[in-house]
């Protein structure tokens, strides 16, 4: 029977098999304790073949989604959670490797490519970097890469790990999404200037793409590292085709809870948690779902990763108008008022007041942020950009006031 590797810092940490249920086997080394186990918090260490939804949730999110799964799928031909890993698993989100049992070990190495190499890449909107054995979740196209010390771009070989995502403007056909990038980064870059934590990000104007700097790598001595990291459907135990509260995933309280019970600074990151509820509201962002959160592994604990994935959806007619998450009773923005925000607030065991204060004290950021923003990229910005950034900055400051004059005078009526 098939089996891969399951490599962390280049050592076995176990093998994943190709059964019905996808199955899961530890290593020697990590039942003795020898090698820590790196997804205690998912999958329990046990001796022997393990085959819980836990073991498909984990490593069937390590895939992409969507349009991104079906042309690895092409690309490939398989289908199975397997079959796509055995083929695009060998640089993945976090720190796994997974590698056919037998295949070397090789030094990292890297194709370098110019900006215009790139962009042929985007244009042929390839599936993959070249290498064909990299994947990144998600439904939207995507180039992992790195840069050299000119910030020009590598392409990874084989398992030699990424330092960037690179995410250039989304293309669908028959939806009307446009300038994406600039949405994206302008977004990114107001959230860190509202003190929420997030990846850091950058405009290529050359590629009309946002360039994020991957928090799961980090360089020592010139080598790069890998650091784990699971998103909140894997520590949830969800699938990726549930990542939507609407769809049986996660409710906002089951992600609360799972990043208090889970990080090592509870207070500080659910507060930021639900500082990120609050700017998505603000900034018509009603996309951020569970797979947009994730626990990164700190010092032999975990910490809320930084924010991604902020964009403002509500520019675009094709994306929905409810929001992910249920605030209340309702998934529709404009119908939360003060009865839904106290079940919010009951919802994750906090005050009213204190939600309220977060809120209010956050509503006075967001459009001097965005304009702050605008600013600093905008001689990066052509003429379709600079349209992006004037249709931002009118829907958002729409937004934020209709939101802040409801929020603030529910404060009124808790504490007049």
């Amino acid at each position: 029977m098939k089996s891969l590797n399951v490599l962390v810092d280049g050592k076995l940490v176990g093998t994943l098999h190709n059964r019905d249920p996808l199955a899961f086997i530890y290593s020697d080394d990590c039942l003795s304790g020898l090698l820590p186990n790196p997804f205690a918090n998912v999958i329990g260490l046990a001796a022997g073949a393990i085959a819980t939804p836990a073991v498909l949730a984990y490593f069937e999110n390590l895939l992409p989604e969507g349009d991104q799964r079906r042309a690895l799928e092409q690309q490939h031909h398989v289908t199975t959670v397997f079959g796509l890993l055995s083929k695009a698993g060998w640089d993945t989100a976090g720190a796994v490797v997974l590698r056919p049992a037998g295949a070397a070990d090789a030094k990292p190495a890297y194709t370098p490519k110019s900006w215009a190499d790139i962009a042929r890449m985007i244009d042929g909107h390839g599936a993959s970097n070249g290498s064909s054995k990299v994947s990144i979740s998600g439904a939207k196209y995507k180039l992992l890469l790195s840069l050299d010390d000119d910030s020009n771009p590598l392409l990874p070989l084989g398992d030699s790990p990424s330092t960037q995502i690179l995410k250039p403007d989304i293309q669908r056909a028959g939806r009307k999404i446009w300038a994406s990038a600039i949405n994206e980064t302008l977004l990114m870059r107001m959230a860190a200037k509202c003190g929420l934590p997030v990846a850091s990000v950058q405009y290529v104007a050359s590629v009309k793409s946002c360039l994020v700097q991957r928090y799961d790598r980090t360089v020592q001595d010139g080598q790069v590292l890998r650091i784990g990291q699971a998103d909140l459907c894997q520590l949830l135990k969800m699938p990726s085709s549930s990542k939507y509260e609407s769809d049986g995933g996660p409710d906002f309280a089951n992600c609360y809870t799972c990043v208090k019970t889970n990080s090592k600074q509870p207070v500080v990151d659910c507060e930021n948690l639900v500082k990120w509820i609050f700017f998505n509201l603000y900034t018509g962002n009603n996309d951020g779902h569970a797979k947009n959160l994730s626990m990164l592994h700190d010092n032999g604990g975990l910490r809320l990763a930084p924010f991604y994935d902020l964009m403002c959806t509500s520019v675009y007619p094709g994306f929905s108008s409810n929001f992910a998450f249920k605030i209340g009773t309702t998934f529709k923005p404009g119908d939360i008022d003060r009865q839904q925000l106290q079940a919010f607030a009951a919802s994750i065991g906090v005050s009213e007041k204190f939600l309220f204060k977060l809120a209010a004290d956050l509503s006075d950021k967001i459009v001097p942020t965005l304009q702050q923003s605008i600013q600093e990229l905008q001689d990066a910005m052509g003429p379709s950009e600079k349209t992006m950034a004037e249709r931002l900055a009118h829907e958002i400051a729409r937004i934020c006031k209709k939101r802040t004059a409801k929020f603030l005078d529910l404060i009124k009526l808790i504490d007049p």
